[in-house]
This record gives C-alpha cells, sequence and structure tokens, in this order.
C-alpha cells in the first residue's frame, strides 16, 4: 500500500552530523574504540532514497552500508542511483521497521534521522530494542527527534495548520493553506521584533520546501518528548546517552555564568539533569542524540589524552592579513555561520591559523603540536594544545575527524571534481562534497563547468572549452574559473 513518503518523495541530502566518521569521533572522546570508519557497518532506518546514504558508501568502499524505509518510490530511485554509480557495497530495502530483526545483522553505526518523532509509539519502542540488538559492542547510534520545551511552539504552528485546513490531503492545497495561516499570524503580530522565538518559527515555517513542510509539520504522526524521556526510553532498550552530534549544543555557551553554576548544583553531577535543565533554559526544540550500550562506563567529559587518536579542521581565517602571533597581541579568527574567535595567546593564534590554512582538510592532532612548536618557536605544551583544541571545539570553532577527507586545499594544475559530484551534476544541479554536505549549482552552466573537472584539463583548456558560451574576454574568464576553482575546493569538492 503506497504511503505518504510515496505520494509525496521527502528530500532526503547528505546529513553532516550522521556521518560514522562524526561518531566514531565522539565515541573516542569518551573512551570508546568504536570500529574504523573505512570498514565498518552502517545502517539507516527511514533512508528514503538513500541521499544521505550513497554518498557514505562511495567514499567509503571498504565499508557496508544498509538502509531502510517503508517508500517503495524512494528506495526504487535510491536504487537506480546505486546502479548508475556502480556501487556494490549498498543496500536499499523496502521494509516496515515492525517487520525487522537481528537478521539484517550487526551494525557499528546505527542512523535514524527524522524518525523517531514522526512514528507511534509501538514503532519507537521497535526501534529502540532493534537497535540494541544490533548494535556492535562499542557501537554508536544517532537518532534526531522534536523535543520539549520548544517543541511546544513548532505544535502550536501545527495545530494552527491543521485546523486552517480542516481535513484537506491534497499537497498543493494543504502547503497553500499552511503558509496562508502562517502569513495571518505573522501579520497579526506587528509588535514582536524579528528575533523573537515566534516569528523565528514563522520564518522557519516559511522557508522550508513543500515537500518538508508536508512531512515534518503536517504529518499524522508528530510525538516531540523532553529529552530526559527520550534518555529514559532509551535506557529501557539497555542504551545510553554518550553526546549530542554537535558537541557544543551541550554547552552552556550563552546562558548566564550564575545560571549555569546553580544548574550545576541542582544537576549533582547527572549528565541528563543537565541537558533537560539546558533545555529548558534554551526552550530547546531538536535534538541530535548519540547513543551507545549501557554497560559502557562514560567519562562526565571528553577525555583529552584520547585527542591523539584525532584530527582537527577549522574554517576560520584570521581577519588580518599578517596575523601577529606574538604574546598579548589580540587577533580574531572568523569562519562559516558565525563561528569564530579571538585570542591573544601565540599557541591558540597559532592553531587557529594552521587549521585555517589547512581548510578543507584535516590537520592530526600529533602533527599539529608540531607546526604550532615550529610556528610560535616554544616548546611543544601537549596539555595546553589539548585544551585549546576542547575548548574551540566545545565552541562550534573546529570539529574533530577520524579520517582525512578526500580533498585538497588547494587548486591543483589540472583540477579534479570527485566522480561522485560530476555523475550528480549531471543529472541536476546538486553535488555531494567532501564535507558530506550538498552543494547546489546556481545553474546549468556551473554544472557543465563541474563536469569538465576530470583532470584532464588545465585552465586554458577549461577557458577553450567555455569560451564559446561564455561571451566573456579571455582574460576574464580565466579569472572567473579560477575563482570558481578555489570556491570548489574551499566547498570539499575538488580531489587529488
Amino acid at each position: 500500500m503506497p504511503t505518504l513518503y510515496d505520494q509525496v518523495l521527502y528530500p532526503n541530502t547528505p546529513f553532516r552530523q550522521t556521518h560514522p566518521d562524526r561518531l566514531a569521533s565522539l565515541a573516542i572522546l569518551f573512551g570508546m574504540t568504536p570500529p574504523p570508519v573505512p570498514q565498518c557497518r552502517v545502517l539507516e532506518v527511514g533512508c528514503g532514497d538513500g541521499g544521505n546514504l550513497i554518498p557514505m558508501a562511495f567514499e567509503y568502499p571498504g565499508s557496508q552500508f544498509l538502509g531502510v524505509d517503508t517508500g517503495a518510490v524512494s528506495i526504487g530511485a535510491g536504487r537506480r542511483e546505486i546502479e548508475t554509480l556502480g556501487l556494490s557495497n549498498i543496500r536499499l530495502e523496502q521494509m516496515d521497521l515492525m517487520d525487522a530483526g537481528t537478521d539484517l545483522g550487526t551494525f557499528d553505526y546505527v542512523i535514524a534521522h527524522g524518525f523517531y518523532s514522526w512514528v507511534p509509539e509501538p514503532v519507537r519502542d521497535k526501534f529502540m530494542a532493534l537497535t540494541k540488538a544490533i548494535l556492535a559492542p562499542q557501537g554508536v547510534a544517532y537518532v534526531s527527534y522534536n523535543v520539549l520545551p520548544g517543541g511546544r511552539i513548532r505544535q502550536m504552528f501545527r495545530e494552527m495548520m491543521l485546523f486552517h485546513l480542516r481535513g484537506e490531503t491534497e499537497f498543493g492545497a494543504s502547503i497553500g493553506g499552511a503558509r496562508q495561516m502562517v502569513q495571518w499570524f505573522r501579520a497579526s503580530q506587528p509588535q514582536e521584533s524579528e528575533s523573537s522565538t515566534l516569528i523565528a518559527q514563522v520564518e522557519s515555517v516559511m522557508d522550508r520546501t513543500p515537500q518538508v513542510l508536508f512531512h515534518d509539520e503536517l504529518n499524522p504522526d508528530y510525538y516531540p518528548v523532553y529529552f530526559q524521556e527520550f534518555a529514559a526510553h532509551a535506557a529501557r532498550s539497555g542504551l545510553q546517552f554518550l553526546s549530542e552530534a554537535n558537541y557544543f549544543d551541550s554547552q552552556p555557551r550563552t546562558l548566564p555564568a550564575d545560571v549555569v553554576a546553580e544548574i550545576e548544583k541542582a544537576a549533582k553531577g547527572d549528565r541528563i539533569v543537565r541537558e533537560q535543565y539546558f533545555d529548558f533554559m534554551r526552550c530547546r526544540m531538536f535534538r541530535q542524540t548519540l547513543l551507545c550500550h549501557q554497560e559502557i562506563v562514560l567519562p562526565a567529559a571528553p577525555l583529552p589524552a584520547r585527542l591523539e587518536a584525532l584530527r582537527a579542521s577549522s574554517t576560520v581565517k584570521p581577519v588580518s592579513k599578517k596575523p601577529d602571533l606574538s604574546p598579548g597581541v589580540a587577533e580574531e579568527f572568523r569562519g562559516w555561520k558565525g563561528t569564530g574567535v579571538t585570542a591573544a595567546h601565540p599557541l591558540t593564534k597559532a592553531v587557529m591559523l594552521l587549521l585555517g590554512e589547512a581548510w578543507p582538510q584535516t590537520v592530526r592532532v600529533s602533527d599539529l603540536s608540531a607546526a604550532v612548536s615550529r610556528l610560535t618557536g616554544e616548546p611543544a605544551d601537549p596539555e595546553a594544545l589539548s585544551q585549546i583544541l576542547l575548548s574551540t571545539y566545545a565552541a562550534g570553532v573546529i570539529d574533530l575527524h577520524t579520517q582525512p577527507r578526500q580533498c585538497v586545499a588547494h587548486v591543483s594544475q589540472f583540477p579534479v571534481a570527485s566522480e561522485l559530484a560530476r555523475s550528480q551534476v549531471s543529472r541536476g544541479k546538486c553535488a555531494t562534497t567532501a564535507l558530506h554536505a550538498m552543494m547546489e549549482a546556481a545553474d546549468e552552466r556551473i554544472c557543465a563547468f563541474i563536469g569538465l573537472l576530470d583532470g584532464t584539463r588545465d585552465l586554458a583548456a577549461l577557458v577553450r572549452e567555455l569560451a564559446p558560451t561564455s561571451h566573456l574576454p579571455e582574460a576574464e574568464l580565466a579569472r572567473g574559473i579560477q575563482e570558481n576553482l578555489k570556491l570548489l575546493a574551499e566547498r570539499g569538492l575538488l580531489i587529488a
């Protein structure tokens, strides 16, 4: 029987928080020994057309991937994509989770993105029990879900939209009616500032694609929970809270220091209680939680000694053209999406400078220590480096990894876009980058440009290929090509 997801396809794309490398990095920081990502087994529940899973299979041919979903249309589309790419290490199966059992096998990483809050209680129970049964001893599960109390605001808008629709289920009419209701609400709140929680939710609803709005907000099944309830559900199945997929989401950040101090007293060292208090203070709406087996003894915080097994990366660049690494001279470093740090300590400045220069590649922490020492002229200080890395990681300024990225930081003489990206843009405008993110090409000309980057053309050859359709002077076209190549490298689309 066709499902809602057969009638209206959900747009599945790469979601970097689900990537096994991220899950493994956090597991290592908390003292676990997860299986190596290049030789692992991954299950995705609610995989859709495999838009998140297929790029992982392409990236790691030595690993095995299985995606399950109830939607026949999505599974069929994903299988065709797998055949086009010639992948043999991934399967997509149409399956009701209630019929799934341990015969699926054992998995090192289990992913359920956009699933838990949109299925009824028996299915949520089955998911937790199945995850416990099939997760490898040192495995990690990723689960995203809507949380309270912030979920009440989403729920309020959902209920207003459903009231206005009065049972209407046709796709176009549902989207039109839902957005009309939200627009009415916005027009009726002239006193609300653009930064208010209510208006932020209005913008969130209006910015969503019709397919996402239809499934995320108008779905018949919609079950936000408190974090403590989710953690208790996991515990009943023999699983426990490991971390949030974005580690900085568990940090106090902008909460007042005196409030944080009181929360720490009230929590009495209980991580679940602490996280729940933070959700209350932030009116949090959504979580991306990592789980592991309950038998594992976890530390209260990441272990600095485990950093030696990891790699680091950051998008930050110095604001000044020639940053001064001298002690006491403050330098500002800015990254993507508002991230950044201002530091006066030579060691911190050197770390930011080196990671920014290496982006989008990752740098071994052990190599970083030696490079920082050479740059500052000071003896290596592993303890201080660990403190800097953990603090900037907690602030969302850097990321940590177990694996090097399969991309380059600088444009080569004969630039190469990944085979996956070239295949994708030959059939559409979106390409998956080495950052496990989707990059949308501005138009068909950019798609054609990416398709030419197969390692056989230098700048002069690219100019000759593109000149007939560009209508630009040759010198100007060459500059444009160089700028676009630099952008593609920065976004992780070019490989060695």
